[in-house]
């Protein structure tokens, strides 16, 4: 038996982060979710896959556009001309409103359309049969353990898969929101093979059985690094399982580092960042895939002061920008400057070493990040678009040391660099 192994197309992202900063670019991240999924059911009908497997977040939201919904509907009505069912579950992000109508769906699709765990049974071509063991979200979170409801493998039929969009058990509380599970519950179970969904990056979690996340198809923001796809699985029995990842992503990003020397002024720089664009131009024009660089300016407390004010302003972002006219491309779309600095200038002043140590408190544990941050989070378009933003404590966390560290230099004091070879 050979399957595709698909999940998160999110279609109608809406990629609004780079709007305003290349909305040209922008277009070409709209289209790619839907380019992508198209490429995957090409590759599928070339290989004359037996199942098209799809484990949820089909679409960015539960309410679609019209568009969307067509484009998914004309992907399965190719299948179904190429004769190849399609086992569909939805996810937290396109669960299932059990009070609307349902859709209509082609006759090729076999939809798990509640959320109780139950079985659909196929006779494939070769005499073979499979049976697939899945559910839907029916609301945004499902804090169950779905796992309990799949039951072990009965060997009714030739294999037994299942099929769970979720997230492993984990020590941050949202983790549980997804239908959290065990690596070592799956394999309990005694199925031939578990499709995964919900986690955005390809991973095997056992080898024996295999159980992987297929990730998304497009990455759609700089923390989606490198390339995304599906997973086409052949499986035999007796024999060990075939498993190639497909590269289905138009749009890479990417995540790129340069070492700052305290001589460089903006022309060294800039030589050194172009250099980086030329690299992953030599690579785009390879892969025929565009690049969104992250460029990460390492130890950048080493740059001049007023350059490193420059570049928080955006004007090092701004002179290395091109205008996108055509695929593939490649733009830097972001620079972080990564200041390694020990914070311990006060040593000399205790009075002034307690207030800072306070102010660094009241910043980590009191409300005076949000009283500083609330006209941001209380803007109109933050609201409707980023409204996660302000619950985001890695930002929290960042800004927060930024801030820091950017007090420190500013007063002018000698500091030593962390030492990271400990």
């Amino acid at each position: 038996m050979k399957l595709m192994h698909v999940a998160d197309l999110h279609l109608d992202s809406p990629f609004v982060g780079l709007s305003k900063q290349h909305p040209a670019m922008q277009q070409y991240l709209i289209k790619a979710p839907y380019q992508a999924f198209e490429r995957c059911v090409s590759i599928a009908i070339n290989q004359a896959v037996d199942v098209f497997v799809i484990v949820g977040d089909v679409y960015d939201s539960e309410r679609q556009t019209i568009y969307a919904q067509h484009f998914f509907i004309e992907q399965l009505r190719r299948l179904q001309k190429a004769d190849i069912p399609v086992v569909l579950s939805h996810g937290n992000h396109d669960y299932l409103d059990l009070e609307r109508k349902p859709v209509a769906y082609p006759d090729n699709v076999y939809l798990f359309d509640s959320g109780d765990v139950v079985s659909k049974d196929l006779s494939l071509k070769s005499g073979e049969t499979v049976r697939f063991y899945g559910f839907s979200y029916t609301k945004r979170w499902v804090n169950d353990r779905k796992i309990e409801q799949f039951p072990n493998n009965p060997s009714d039929t030739t294999y037994t898969i299942g099929c769970l969009h979720g997230a492993i058990d984990a020590k941050q509380t949202e983790k549980g929101n997804y239908a959290p599970f065990s690596v070592e519950e799956l394999k309990a179970k005694g199925y031939d093979y578990w499709a995964l969904g919900h986690i955005h990056q390809a991973e095997i979690l056992s080898e024996v059985p295999l159980v992987q996340y297929s990730g998304t198809i497009q990455g759609r923001h700089r923390h989606e690094l490198g390339d995304k796809g599906a997973f086409l699985v052949e499986i035999k029995p007796n024999q060990p399982i075939k498993n190639q990842f497909i590269s289905l992503a138009s749009i890479v990003w990417q995540q790129a580092e340069i070492d700052c020397r305290s001589e460089w002024q903006a022309s060294e720089l800039i030589q050194q960042a172009t250099q980086v664009l030329h690299n992953y131009q030599a690579e785009s024009e390879a892969s025929q895939q565009s690049y969104l660089i992250t460029l990460v300016l390492n130890n950048a407390q080493r740059l001049s002061f007023e350059l490193q004010e420059q570049i928080d302003c955006g004007e090092l972002l701004l002179a290395l920008s091109e205008s996108v006219h055509d695929t593939p491309f490649v733009v830097i779309t972001k620079i972080i400057q990564q200041r390694h600095i020990v914070g311990e200038p006060f040593e000399y002043d205790v009075a002034l070493k307690d207030s800072f140590a306070a102010a660094s408190i009241e910043l980590e544990e009191g409300d005076l990040y949000q009283r500083i941050m609330a006209d941001l989070f209380q803007h109109s378009t933050m609201k409707q678009w980023l409204s996660d933003f302000a619950k985001d404590e890695q930002l929290k966390e960042q800004l927060n040391i930024s801030a820091k560290q950017l007090m420190i230099q500013s007063i002018g004091f000698e500091t030593e660099e962390v030492d990271h070879e400990d």
